[in-house]
């Protein structure tokens, strides 16, 4: 191994001065940089524009970008298909690479997605697969959130739940040097499938240019505001957040931050529940910084996914010193710390669910000062467990663990 590692980035998704996936990649391939190593990152193609724009502005000798893109499909594509077709171009690629860099390490970190491991553990070098997230399920009493789609949601189960007896998945997943689970389900998925290591990461980390600087000191002011931020989609669980709030007392407010396929439908839900005047929506994804000032002008987050890996919203809110509100779900229940907010067991139906959260809200409404500020401080405390630098460190000294254990064997 040379005096910097030379480590191979496997993220699809990786653009600059983005959120979700996008960013997640991005910050992988900076971070890992920053530690001193050569990073070169396979892409997809669509984020060429940006990503050069950006090293235009921000050259670098340690980060090198290689992007992919699927020959018969538009540069813009995306979906499964076109990331399936991705992987072997990528494959493809790399081993092209590796006749000139001298590749110490793989990781893959995008797509998140447990469910389609990287092929790049062909090339014969300790790979890394993760973090990824997928192994987590919807509770069966929480399917009639999704409506229509709720077979959808029983197909993806069932497929979940059958990977790790599929011989080919098994394959891939064993040869694996490590396998960083975003979850506790994702974590038990991978070892049912023969991973012989599994340890437990976070898949998000956190922009420290994003939290703020000190914990929140509330005061006592009315309404109890909460903040729920995503997609209008069912299974982030707007819906059973509308019900929660209907049965909670009548000075708490809910603010909306987000866009998406329900949208129609939203209002439709908010007034059959007489909820129109302690409901706010903003109407559209905001900018970061917006959404920022949203997290600060609030009591607490209300985080209500009924299937993540865990939620950006969760780690944002606790950055700024917002206790969050959350199902004992995914992500959620591994990493979100009691005492930073309150955890939701789910309940045998959904009723019973509804109650629990609905007790919760209360719960909180009626806590004092000092207690949210206790919580606050928690949340803001943790949160830097999950900084960028501290992530590419860990990743690091993972790397040279596996390559030094290689070495010896």
């Amino acid at each position: 191994m040379t005096s910097k590692m030379n480590i191979l980035l496997s993220a699809y998704a990786c653009r600059p001065n983005a959120g979700s996936e996008l960013g997640t990649g991005w910050n992988w391939a900076v971070h890992l940089a920053e530690t001193g190593s050569i990073v070169h990152v396979l892409t997809a193609g669509r984020n060429r524009e940006a990503t050069e724009a950006y090293q235009r502005e921000h050259p670098s000798s340690e980060l090198h970008f290689h992007f992919i893109d699927v020959p018969f499909l538009h540069p813009m594509e995306s979906g499964f298909w076109h990331y399936l077709l991705w992987q072997w171009m990528a494959l493809r690629r790399a081993k092209i690479l590796s006749k000139s860099v001298a590749f110490d390490v793989v990781q893959h970190v995008s797509y998140g997605s447990v469910h389609l491991p990287t092929p790049l553990w062909r090339l014969g070098l300790p790979t890394v697969f993760g973090p990824v997230g997928g192994g987590q399920t919807t509770p069966p009493s929480l399917l009639p959130y999704f409506g229509e789609e709720a077979y959808i949601e029983r197909g993806r189960t069932g497929i979940t739940k059958l990977l790790p007896r599929l011989l080919p998945y098994r394959k891939a997943i064993q040869r694996m040097s490590v396998v960083l689970a975003a979850n506790r389900d994702t974590f038990e998925l991978v070892k049912q499938a023969g991973c012989q290591r599994v340890e437990l990461l976070c898949d998000t980390g956190l922009r420290m240019d994003f939290s703020s600087a000190s914990p929140r000191q509330f005061s006592g002011s009315e309404p109890v505001r909460l903040l729920w931020v995503g997609r209008f989609m069912p299974r982030k669980g707007v819906e059973l957040a509308f019900d929660a709030l209907q049965q909670a007392r009548s000075n708490i407010h809910l603010t909306l931050v987000g866009s998406g396929p329900e949208e129609a439908a939203l209002h439709r839900m908010i007034a059959k529940r007489g909820l129109e005047d302690r409901v706010f929506w903003a109407g559209k994804r905001l900018p970061w910084l917006e959404v920022r000032e949203a997290y600060l002008n609030h009591d607490a987050l209300l985080f209500t996914s009924l299937r993540d890996s865990f939620g950006s919203q969760i780690l944002e809110a606790m950055s700024v010193g917002l206790p969050v509100i959350a199902l004992n779900l995914g992500g959620a229940e591994d990493f979100l710390p009691p005492l930073a907010g309150i955890k939701i067991d789910i309940g045998s139906t959904a009723a019973e669910t509804v109650d629990r959260l609905s007790s919760a809200l209360n719960r909180f409404a009626s806590m004092t000062i000092e207690e949210r500020n206790a919580m606050s401080e928690e949340a803001w405390r943790k949160s830097r467990n999950f900084a960028w630098p501290v992530r590419a460190a860990f990743a690091l000294g993972l790397f040279k663990e596996i390559l030094h254990q290689n070495s010896n064997a």
